[in-house]
């Protein structure tokens, strides 16, 4: 299939991105309690990369059944779609703890929507290029989801100063 090695990557970076989650658990202020904004970053970085994985894995398989490209490409765009309507679904109405501020989850909403709109349009043109470049910006959602957890490391804590450290 063309752009084999580009679905391998993407999954294989997924999969690295999921195993974030444990970094997150392992890095947490409380290590005897989640509050809400990890717990939601731990199972949405999983979720979110897992899925990803399994999706371009999956399109060896289709290809090796259908041996034709579009179908494969249809069926993968298809996955993202369904992908993107469940998330759609899944936040319709945001918590305010989560989606802080709340323009974050209309940014979110408008872009899921693009984005599934955007992979059913594919269903009918087929194009790899068009279905790679959402494939990547499905990947960005768990390493951005990371990335603010390591932004935001140690920023309640107050730094100590020299003369306070001197005492």
């Amino acid at each position: 299939m063309e752009g084999q090695a580009f679905f391998t990557t993407v999954a294989g970076l997924a999969v690295s991105l999921a195993g974030f989650g444990a970094v997150i658990a392992w890095l947490r202020d409380d290590p005897t309690t989640w509050d809400p904004v990890s717990l939601w970053r731990v199972k949405t970085i999983v979720r979110d990369a897992l899925t990803l994985a399994f999706l371009c894995l999956l399109l060896y398989p289709v290809y090796t059944l259908t041996n034709d490209d579009a179908a494969t490409i249809r069926v993968g765009s298809a996955g993202i779609a369904v992908f993107a309507i469940s998330d759609v679904i899944r936040y319709r109405h945001p918590d305010p703890v989560i989606w802080y501020p709340r323009s974050s989850w209309s940014v979110f909403m408008v872009m899921t929507v693009a984005m599934a709109a955007t992979m059913l349009v594919n269903i009918y043109v087929a194009s790899l290029g068009v279905f790679q470049l959402v494939a990547l910006v499905v990947l960005t959602s768990p390493a951005g989801i990371f990335f603010n957890f390591v932004r935001e490391m140690g920023a309640a804590v107050q730094p100590v100063s020299e003369a306070e450290a001197g005492d």
